[in-house]
Order: structure tokens, then sequence, then C-alpha cells
């Protein structure tokens, strides 16, 4: 089938514009063509197409397309009365008609409202529940995760409590009964017994029990009295020196010991001191007596170490007996009400609870304050039998041993004596809990005494007072037990076999409580982000819903007003079924019409159509539906622009990664810009080529001219920002050069589909316009013949001059080419573009069209001549180096400012020199490396103005004292130099693949010998790159020791040039004029003299041809790297890699250029040749250079050169840059094999020339 064409596109084609498959001619007869319905749309013949098959996906498109063609031409005609065929609409009918459909349309816009807003109220109201759903959800975990977190640790509270009282009486159990047993074995009778040792035996129960003090009190009766007196006037002065000796000897106890103490051997009352009335008589009121006898510790301060009488103490308020009346009585084990309770609202029992408080702070150890002691204690007494040990029967059947109570024997045991273990309440509810379980209260209770609370935040227990302090809000959660029943809740069953415990005596109560602080721990907004996340999604649901209602009523009514309109003409002219007939009819045709795909279409839709399929054999192709949706067009007229940066590859490889893409970023986003602004079509960048085009997709008949202006516009840019990316970028940006080839004719334009579509240019056009780019010179602009003719045509004829030397372009023999002049092109009115005269060199064609096409520069063409720097590259330069040095010195001082501190006020640099020693004598064998101190870095961070202003004043004075004469030791080299060591630094201060797998940054500090991590270590190295060859005088150091140069004398003949720039540079720093500078640089004598031996290794080492220096750098290699190295330790080992690391930075920066591109060699080792050649000339060097450079070359790749970078990987430290130097450098050597010899014979020509001249 033939594809149709409508006249309307027909005519809307571009003028000039040749289609690669025109329309044919429709066989239908146009003579007397027949007018169709409602229109005047014309239809074609059909070409090979496929109209039949339409897409499905364009089908809604051209209908509304057919719809809006029918409207415009039925109505047009309607109106102007020119439609013969289409009748006069009647308006009854067309009245009645539009507002039948009125009326439909607003039934369906009421039901489609309401609809609306039933999803809007059910998507609302759904918000609303789920939100609230995910709010109580989410607040309820929360709750039930902190009430069941409070629970488990209520019981471990209680249970752990539970098993600390269980073990005080275990421990108290065994002990009485080892003294019961001991007292029958040794025939002591009751009261009158004295355990020996008692001091390490009761310390062993009182560290396990965790109590402040345990000790024993023996009944004693009325008839007893004065023989108990006399026992302990004999025993108590032997009982208590040996306890005061075991407290000083026994290991881990801290207890104040004191042998100034008085001895009272009467039985005294609570109320008396035997200190305070020594000649007492004791008391005065009957038996039986309690009086305290053996302790642990023996507390002698305050009272007696003995006799004291417990039953002197009064019962506590609201009982009528005593705790040890009562345990006398019964017999049973009893925990004596919690005294020391600090409650001020009880002043008369404070004041004894803050006397008893006194009393322990003197003794306790590590207790700060009275407030510490001050806190509920209670005493847990154990009753001693005078029988105990025969009260103790073994259960053969279950292996323990239980002592049995007072039931279970015929007699009434009688109390002997009573144990007393003493224990602070708030011991025995901490270190229970983990860290994080914060907020707990713990309240005791007893109808004896006030009630007093402890927080417990994890490990740790806070006293709160007297009181209970917990929140009524949480009572539901609360737990407690009976301090005697607390066994219950123990995590270990109960092993306890003692005598049961008295619980009718002040019964305590234990409760535990959750607090707001601890539900704080488990509460957060989580509850209500959930409910924001929640109504967020809905909302925006809703306003995506809203949106799309919006969109697709708009649509909607575009199409219905569409409709409408359509359906009532025609409704007007034909019956109701002829109608619907014809609209299907027209909507057929009107789907068929299908325009010829144009290039200019699909760039601006970005349509894309792929009919491949796969089947068993491989990819297949609808090859007729490929032809047919092919996007290509043939452009007759358009010229071609090619352009290259001219040393690129050279430059790049001495350059960062960084570096290349900010050049090529900053100038093709020019370019871009340009192309943009002059309606220039860019194709593609590869690597550093720009290829533009003018004449497509939009065809321009002044193609040639403008692409002209483009190309001058180019070459402008590229001038003006490299010399001003030069500042960033380094020495050297400034130096490259555009080379731009144009050519014109006829171009395949087109997309070349598959997986990464592109598009692309084809034909001899394209070829041509590469051999014009490859043929041309840097800051040149090549056109070819047609070209030229063009832009002649256009009466630009003025812009060229003919090449006078033919091109030899591939495949295309010698050609005539023209140089379009920039200047002309200003005075013109274009762009501005400064290029030197024109030459007429000769150029050879490079096979690599557009990929390092700077590399076929011929054997031995000179770089350039030598000359002075101009001020222009003097001061970016300066500006360079002033703003690296800037990014050098911030860190220095951000280190000191974070961790040194202010510069010392009385600090004054002092260089130790030995009287009449050099330079070079001051050197050490290795300098030592700072300890590691991590990086202290402040954002924001700017030096001070006067420092920046020192130190570009300082870089300026150095810059002007280098020998601008000098070829080859000028400040452009070492600016390359410095260039060259921040390189080689960076490599250090990063991590690489090749690096060790070092896991934190001090590992990374000893691997890299601290110069990654040492700023003032990196400045010291780049400040020798500066100044390194200051005032060098052009010659080497053997030629000024022969002619015996004061330099040369001063120095003794010993690197004199070296020491020479050393010494200068380093005299200018000291001056007054650079404190500023110095005081940011060091703040210490320290520093300072490691800054100034860093210098001088690294200028020393610059001195390659000394071979006392190296003998002296061989041996030291050996020992510190080489596997002879026993005679070093491993500290000064990693100091002296550490220096020769340093000193090899500094030598491979200053010959860098034979460790870069073959270019750069090239250019700096012609440098050096013209250097040493001038000097031959001026009668300061014996020898031509140029008869031995050739074999001097390959002797310094192969004696220095190249064992130099394979140190330099020996070292470890430089990662995959020191693999990339050993490459260039042996691939210089075998390139400079093969041309040195030439090349050296036309330097020696062009300098031969320029002495003639």
């Amino acid at each position: 089938m033939e594809k149709p064409t409508t006249t309307m596109e027909a005519n809307s084609a571009s003028p000039g514009r040749n289609r690669a498959s025109p329309s044919v001619t429709s066989s239908r007869d146009h003579s007397n063509p027949s007018p169709l319905p409602c229109g005047d749309i014309e239809y074609g013949g059909l070409n090979d197409g496929d109209s039949e098959n339409s897409e499905y996906d364009n089908f809604h498109k051209r209908l509304e397309q057919t719809r809006q063609s029918i409207i415009s031409s039925a109505a047009g005609d309607f109106l102007d009365g020119t439609d013969d065929d289409c009748s006069v609409l009647d308006t009854d009918r067309l009245s009645k008609q539009q507002q039948l459909q009125q009326d439909i349309t607003e039934k369906e816009t009421k039901a489609v409202r309401k609809l609306k807003i039933l999803v809007f109220g059910s998507l609302f109201l759904s918000m609303i529940a789920v939100v609230l759903t995910a709010y109580f959800l989410t607040s309820k975990a929360e709750q039930d995760n902190f009430e069941l977190q409070f629970h488990d640790d209520a019981y471990k509270l209680l249970g752990n409590m539970g098993r600390n009282v269980e073990r005080i009486f275990e421990a108290s159990d065994a002990f009485v009964t080892n003294i019961a047993s001991f007292a029958a074995h040794t025939n002591q009778t009751w009261p009158f017994v004295t355990i020996p040792d008692f001091a390490v035996r009761a310390e062993k129960v009182r560290s396990m029990c965790g109590a402040v003090y345990v000790n024993t009190y023996h009944v004693v009766q009325d008839n007893q009295r004065a023989e108990w007196e006399a026992y302990t006037a004999k025993m108590g002065p032997g009982v208590t020196k040996d306890s005061i000796a075991a407290i000083a000897a026994f290991d881990g106890m801290d207890w104040p010991i004191s042998t100034n103490y008085t001895e009272w051997n009467v039985i005294f009352s609570y109320e008396e001191n035997p200190i305070e009335d020594p000649e007492g008589n004791g008391v005065s009121y009957p038996g039986p007596y309690l009086p305290m006898w053996q302790t642990q510790p023996t507390l002698t301060e305050t009272e007696g170490p003995y006799n004291w009488d417990l039953m002197s103490l009064p019962p506590v308020p609201g009982q009528k007996r005593s705790a040890m009346e009562i345990m006398m009585q019964d017999k049973r084990p009893t925990i004596t009400a919690p005294y020391l309770l600090a409650n001020p609202a009880d002043p008369e029992r404070y004041e004894e609870d803050l006397n008893e408080a006194n009393w322990l702070h003197s003794y306790l150890p590590n207790v700060e304050t009275v407030e510490e002691v001050m806190q509920p204690i209670s005493d847990f007494a154990y009753p001693i039998y005078h029988n105990a040990h025969e009260r103790i029967q073994f259960n053969m059947d279950e292996g323990t041993q239980r002592n049995q109570s007072s039931e279970n024997y015929s007699e009434d045991p009688v109390v002997a004596a009573l144990f007393s273990v003493t224990v602070y309440w708030k011991d025995m509810i901490k270190d229970i809990l983990p860290e994080g379980s914060n907020g707990i209260l713990v309240v005791f209770e007893s109808d004896c005494v006030q009630e007093f609370t402890y927080e417990v935040n994890g490990p740790n227990v806070v006293y709160l007072g007297a009181g209970t302090f917990h929140d009524a809000k949480y009572d539901h959660m609360t737990q407690g037990s009976l301090v005697s029943d607390l066994r219950f809740y123990a995590t270990q069953a109960s092993t306890y076999t003692g005598l049961p415990l008295e619980e009718t005596y002040c019964p305590l109560y234990v409760s535990v409580h959750a607090s707001a602080k601890m539900e704080a721990a488990y509460t957060s907004n989580t509850p209500w982000i959930f409910a924001l996340v929640t109504a967020c999604v809905f909302l925006l649901t809703v306003v995506a819903f809203m949106v799309y209602n919006y969109v697709v009523e708009k649509r909607q009514k575009i199409i219905h007003k569409s409709a409408v309109t359509s359906n009532a003409i025609v409704s007007s002219l034909f019956p109701e079924a002829i109608k619907q007939q014809l609209m299907e009819t027209q909507a057929l045709k009107c789907l068929s019409v299908d325009s010829v795909p144009t290039l200019e279409t699909f760039l601006n839709d970005g349509t894309k159509n792929d009919n491949a399929f796969e089947d068993e054999r491989g990819p297949t192709y609808d090859v007729a539906a490929r032809n047919a949706n092919q996007i290509a067009e043939l452009f007759p007229d358009t010229t071609i622009m090619f352009a290259d940066i001219a040393g690129f590859t050279a430059w790049a490889s001495t350059r960062e990664p960084s570096h290349v893409f900010t050049l090529l970023e900053t100038l093709y986003g020019s370019f871009d810009k340009s192309a943009k602004r002059m309606g220039i079509f860019k194709v593609e960048t590869i690597g550093d080529s720009y290829v533009a085009v003018c004449g497509l997709p939009e065809p321009n008949k002044n193609h040639a001219v403008r692409i002209a202006r483009f190309a001058s516009s180019c070459l402008d840019d590229m001038s003006i920002l490299t010399k001003r990316l030069e500042v960033s970028l380094g020495p050297g940006t400034a130096d490259l050069a555009l080379r731009v080839g144009l050519h014109s004719g006829p171009t395949i334009a087109g997309v070349l589909r598959g997986e990464k579509a592109r598009f692309q240019l084809f034909g001899d056009t394209v070829n041509t316009a590469s051999r014009m780019e490859s043929s041309s010179k840097p800051n040149r602009i090549q056109v070819s013949q047609k070209t030229a003719e063009l832009i002649v045509e256009a009466r630009r004829g003025h812009w060229l001059t003919a090449r006078k030397d033919l091109v030899n372009a591939k495949g295309k023999g010698l050609l005539q080419t023209f140089w379009l002049n920039p200047k002309v092109l200003k005075s013109s009115g274009s762009v501005v573009s400064s290029v030197e005269d024109l030459e007429t060199e000769h150029s050879t064609e490079s096979d690599n069209n557009m990929e390092d096409s700077e590399e076929r520069s011929t054997v031995g063409r000179p770089f350039s001549a030598p000359q002075e720097i101009s001020e222009e590259k003097l001061q970016r330069l300066i500006d360079w180096n002033v703003e690296l040095f800037e990014d050098l010195l911030k860190p220095i001082v951000q280190k000191r400012m974070g961790r040194l501190g202010p510069r010392d006020p009385s600090f004054v640099e002092t260089a130790i020199i030995p009287d009449g020693s050099s330079v070079r004598d001051q050197a050490v064998a290795s300098v030592r490396m700072p300890e590691f101190e991590p990086a202290a870095v402040m954002e924001d961070f700017e030096l001070d103005t006067e420092v920046v202003a020192q130190l570009r004043m300082y870089i300026t004075t150095v810059a002007n004292l280098y020998r601008s004469s000098n070829p080859f030791h000028n400040f452009e080299h070492a600016s390359h130099v410095i260039m060259s060591t921040i390189k080689l630094l960076q490599r250090v201060a990063t991590r690489d693949v090749k690096k060790k797998d070092v896991s934190n940054e001090k590992e990374y500090y000893d691997y890299t010998f601290g110069i990654s991590t040492d700023p003032l270590t990196k400045f010291a190295i780049v400040f020798s790159a500066l100044i390194h060859d200051v005032d060098h005088a052009g010659v080497s150091n053997g030629q000024l020791v022969k002619e015996d140069d004061p330099i040369a004398v001063i120095y003794e003949g010993l690197s004199p040039m070296e020491q020479h720039s050393f010494t200068l540079a380093f005299e200018l720093l000291m001056e007054d004029s650079y404190t500023k500078l110095r005081e940011a640089l060091y703040s210490n004598q320290e520093e300072f003299n490691r800054f100034r031996q860093l210098c001088i290794k690294c200028v020393i080492a610059t001195d390659v041809f000394d071979k006392e220096l190296k003998a002296f750098r061989e041996d030291r290699w050996k020992k510190a790297f080489a596997q002879d190295s026993s005679s070093l330790s491993d500290e000064e080992a990693w100091h002296c890699k550490a220096t020769i690391t340093i000193e090899y930075i500094i030598q491979a920066s200053d010959v860098a250029h034979t460790m870069q591109h073959w270019h750069v060699y090239q250019r700096w080792n012609q440098k050096l040749f013209q250097e040493m050649y001038a000097a031959y000339k001026a009668g300061r060097a014996n020898k031509d250079p140029s008869l031995g450079w050739y074999e001097g070359e390959l002797w310094f790749f192969d004696n220095y050169v190249i064992p130099l970078a394979e140190k330099l990987r020996k070292c470890e430290v430089f990662g995959v840059d020191c693999d990339q130097l050993l490459d260039f450098a042996t691939q210089n050597r075998v390139e400079w094999q093969k041309k040195g010899s030439d090349i050296v014979q036309n330097w020696t020509k062009e300098e031969e020339g320029r002495s003639f001249k």
C-alpha cells in the first residue's frame, strides 16, 4: 500500500529540504476532484507503508486530530456558505438537540459530582479511622512494652533483694554455728568465749553480705557481771590489738586504724561514753545485759571497743519492747527497724540519726559527706544458742545440713549470744538492674518507722528521703511484699536452713513503683509520627486524585465540546443512521493519514519504535516496519567543525583526574553556550575532541559563515579560559591550544537506534572535516576548499588566507586548504581571537583522527625557542602558588588551634648552627616525625589576611630571585616541580586498591611514615620544591667549582648551588617582613627545627650527582628497606624510611618530566639542552653538550630515573601512581633511544642558527 500525504503537510514542509522518501502522487484523478464531506482534505496516493496496521497507542491522538479537522472545515464552510454539500442547519432542530445534550450533560455532571463527594468523603473518613487506629495501636504497643519492662524489673528487684536477705541469714547461721562449735571444743563457757582471728573470719561474712559492720553481743546475767568485767579487763586489750592488727594486715580492707582508744572494762549503756567519762562505773540497772564483745571492724574513735550494752537501746516509737528483748524472748533472727532515715519532720530522732551517721562517717572508707552515710540502715540479728553445734542434723539422703528449730527439742534453747550484721538497705537493691532501666521507685513501709523511698537507675540507687514519692497514677502496676516473704520472688531456689525469721516485730513491707521518668523512656513521638505519615499518605492520595480529576475533567470538557459541536453540525445535515456511518468512515480515513517521520519531529517528541523480536535463531527484525519508522535524512548543505585540544594528553598525564574534568567541563560548557546562542548544533564530544555542525537539523544557507564565527569564538574562549584556569589547575594550562578544522558538504544525519541510541553524522563530509582538524595547527582554524568557496560566496573572502603548503590527507591525497584569520573576523564585528602569524610548516597526517592527535609531532620538532617568562604568565604562576600554599598552610594553623593551643609568645626561632658548619653539615641522618594526632578540620576556616599578604609577598620575591634568562632552572620549572610534588603527596594521602589494607587513621599514619597526616611535613616538602633552584646560575655544580666561583668557595665545592638556594630563601623567610607567616607556620622550637631539617634534606637531595651523598643514600636504603636492617631498631627504621620517602618525593619531582608524557619530557629536556648549550657558547662549559647528550640521557634513564621510579614503588605508599611513573620513564627511554639522536641534531641546528643570528 502507498502511504498517504496530506496537502496540508506538503505545504508546511520547510523550503529547501530534500526528503529522503518523497511522497508519491496519488492515482486518484485530480483534474476533477470530488469534494469531501464537510472539508477540503485531499488525500494523495499510498506508498509502501503499513497504514492499516496503525499503532494502537496513537489512536486517540489521531482521532482527536480528525475531529478537529472536521470541525474546522465544516464550521468554516457553514459560516462562509461555501460548502455545497452541507445544507443549512435547522435552527429549531439544533436548539432541541443542544437542549437534549445539555440535559444529558447536566445529569451526568450531577452524578459525577455526587460520586466525587462520596469518594472524597470515604477517603476522609478512612483517613481519620486509619490515623486514629495507627496512633492508638502504636501508643498501646509502647504502653504494653513499658508495663512489661516494669514488671520484669520489679520482679528482678524483689527477687534479688530476697536473695540478699537470705544470703545474710545463711552467712550468719553458718558463722554462729562455727562460733558455738569452737567454744565447745575449746571448753569455753558462755559468756566467756573469745574467738581468735575473729576479724579475719568476720570480714568474709561482712564482704559476702555487703555489710558495713558485724559484731557479737554476749548475754551476761546479773551474777556474771563482775566476772565478765574482770574477763574483759584481762582479755580485752589483746582482743582489740589482734583485731586492729588484722585490719592492718588484711588485703583489700580500707578501714581507719587507731591505737589511741579507751578501754572501759565495765558494761556501759547507750547514753554513756567511756571517752568522756573514763572513770564511770557502768550501768546501774539489773541484767541480763548484752555487752558488745568482738567486732569487725574494731571501732575505737568515739567509744570503747567493747562492753557497750545493746539492751540499753530504747524501743522504737510505738513498740513496748526493743528488738533485742523480742529476740531474746522469741529466740529467732530479727531485722531491726530501719534507722538513719534523715527525717527532718522528727527533730529528736533526726538528731540521734545525725550522731550515728557522724560515727559511721568517721570509719566508713571512701565516704566524703555525712549525707552519704545518713541513709536507712538495719541490723540483722541472729541468736547463738549454748549448744548450737549439737543442734545440727546431717541429712544423708539429701546431702544437706539443717539446724533444728526449737520446736524439735524437748528442752527450751538458751540464747548465749547475738551475732549482728549491719546493712544499708540501698546495698540490698543496687547493682541489680542493667543500664537504661531508670526511674523505678522502691518504697519501704512499716508501722514502727517513717516510710522511705529509693530511686533505682540501672545499677545505681539514689535515696530520695523519708516519705513516699511514688505517683498514684501507676499504683495499678505496683508490686510488693513483706521482707520476710521476699524469698518467694527469689530467682533461685531457697537454700536457707537456719532458724525461721521473726515476723511480728515491725514487719517491713517493700513495694516497687513505676514513675513518669521510666515511662518517658518507653514513650516517644512514634505514634504521632505514624499518624502524621498516615495522614500525609492519604492527603497525597487525595491531592493526586484531585489533580488527576482536574486534568481528566479538563480534557473531557474539551473532548465533550468538540463532540457536541461535531454532532450538532453532522446531525443538522444528515439523518441519524447516515450520520453514524459517516462519522465512522471519516474516523477511519483520518486515522489512515500518516505523515512521513522527519528528524525534527523525532528530536522534538522523542518517540521511539522498535519492532525487533527474537526467535530460536536469534534477533529478527521486521525490515518493512523498521524502514517505515526509520529516522534518517540527508542534509545537502552543512558545515562540520572538528576541534581538538593540542597538548591535552601530555597536560592530562601530569594532573589529577578531577583537574582534567574541570578543564573539559569549563571549556566545553563555554562552547555549548556559544553554540546555543549562534544556532550551532553540538553533535558530541569524544575525549578532548569537540564536534559541531551547522545546517542541520534546521537548514541554514549561511552555515559556513556561521560556523566560522563559532570556531573563532571557541578560540577566543580557549585563550581566555585556559589563562584563567591556570591559577587553579597549575602551570602549563595556558599553553594548551585549540586546533580546528572545517569542511562543508552533504551529510547523512539520523538516530542510530539500539541499547544507547545516539544522534550520528555519516558521510565523506565528516571524514574530511576530521582530516582538516588533524592537519591543522594549534590556535588555527583550517578550512577546506569547499568551505572556503562558500565563505567567498558570502562575500567573506577576506577572512581567508591560502595555506602555502598542501595538506596530505589520508585517503584524499594532497589538498589545498585555507587558514581562517580570526583577526579579520574581529574587524568584521565577530568574536575576538588572537593567533600568531601564519606559518607554512608542513604537517603530516596522523592515523588517529580524534584521539591523542597531539602525539604526531615530527622527530626533533622544537617546542619553543628559549625566551624569558612574560610578566602575565609569571603573575599567573605566582597566583597559582599562593593559592596552593594557602591550602597547605591552613591545616597547620587548624591543627595548632585544635590540639596545640596558641603560639608560645616567648618563642623565638633559633637555628642551632655549629661554628663553621654549612647547610649540608647541618643535615641529620633522619628527621624525627611527630607523634600521631587526629586531623583537626574546621569548616569555613580562612587564614589571617596579613598572613596571606606576607605569603604572596614571599612567593613573589622568590619568583623574582629565579633567573628568568635560564630556559630550565627558572620559576616555571620550579612550579612544575611543585605540581609533581603535590601529585605524589596526594597519592600518599589517598588510599587505593594497591595500598595496604588499614582499618583506621593511626594504622594509615604508621603505614605512610606519618607523611599522610602531618601538614607541616607536607608544607616543608612543597616549600623545598619552591626554593630548591633559587638564583640558579645556569651551570652545573662542577662548573662552579672549576671556575672557583664565590658560591663554590663558600661551600667548599659541596652542593654549592643547593646550599646557596636554601640559604638565600631561608634568610629571606627569617626577615621581619614575614613574622606573621612564620607564626602561622610553626609555634615552638621543635616545630621550627623539624621544618628547617626537612627543608635542608629536601633541597640537598636534589644534588643527585654528588658521589658522597649517593653512597650515603644507598647505604641508608639498604638499612631501612632492604633485609639488612638489623642495625636499626623498629622506631629508627620507621623514621629512616620516612626521611628516605620524603627525599624520593622531591627527587622524583625534580626530574618529573622524565617520568611523564613524551611531549612533557621533550619540552623540558630541550629547555635543559638550551641552557647547557648557552653556557657552552658563553664559555662556561668545556664540552659541547650536543656531543654526548643522546648517550647521556640514556645513561641518566638507566642509572637514575628508572631505578628511582622502582624505589618509589618499593616504598609502597604511592599506590598506582608509582607504576605510572615507571611506565612513562620506560616508554620515554625507548622513544629516546629511537629518536633521540635525530632530535639532538635538530636542536643543535636550531641553536646554531640562533647563535648565527
